[in-house]
């Protein structure tokens, strides 16, 4: 294994946990509720987003695989959610997708430095700046559910993973107004 893919595995592995455990408590019409009163993103086309990139690592890590995630997931905004898989099918998506790109990146050997054909997303000049870049965006993603959830009146991801209760709201007599 090449050592630039052990901290990439770990993060991968905690995207994985967090999302397993910022899921725990909804329900499939929780998830497929929009953010932004309406107007945003949910958690399930958030998570159907995630492993339609997955399945983009393993393929720029040499996997042929068909993506049934691209329609719905890639460019397409979000919807009422009615046509996307369920929560528990998203989630073993997301899940299994995750075990094969850790297992991808363990044996990618020299691919990792391959160029990539044409820019990445983001100009990448080589198969690691878009895996980082992807790893990257997972991990944002990851953060929004969390923002998703909050909208929803739900506990911080944080709350969650630590078992912590909520932080009180801030003393409107301590917080300075804003004078014109």
């Amino acid at each position: 294994m090449d050592a630039s893919t052990r901290p990439i595995i770990a993060l991968h592995g905690l995207s994985n946990s967090i999302l397993s455990t910022s899921i725990g408590d909804l329900t499939d019409e929780s998830a497929k509720a929009r953010s932004r009163a309406g107007a945003g993103p949910s958690i399930a086309w958030t998570i159907g987003h995630l492993c339609h990139y997955k399945i983009t690592i393993l393929r720029l890590l040499g996997r042929d695989l068909e993506n049934p995630f691209a329609a719905q997931f890639e460019h397409t905004p979000a919807s009422d959610g009615s046509d996307y898989p369920s929560l528990s099918d998203l989630a073993a998506s997301f899940s299994a997708l995750n075990e094969d790109v850790c297992a991808a990146l363990v044996s990618s050997g020299d691919r990792l430095a391959a160029p990539m054909r044409g820019a990445g997303p983001h100009d990448e000049k080589n198969v690691l700046d878009t895996v980082l870049f992807l790893t990257w965006h997972e991990a944002y993603h990851i953060g929004a559910i969390g923002a998703i959830r909050r909208d929803q009146g739900r506990k911080a991801i944080a709350e969650l993973v630590t078992g912590s209760s909520p932080t009180p709201p801030r003393d409107a007599s301590i917080v300075p107004s804003v004078q014109e």
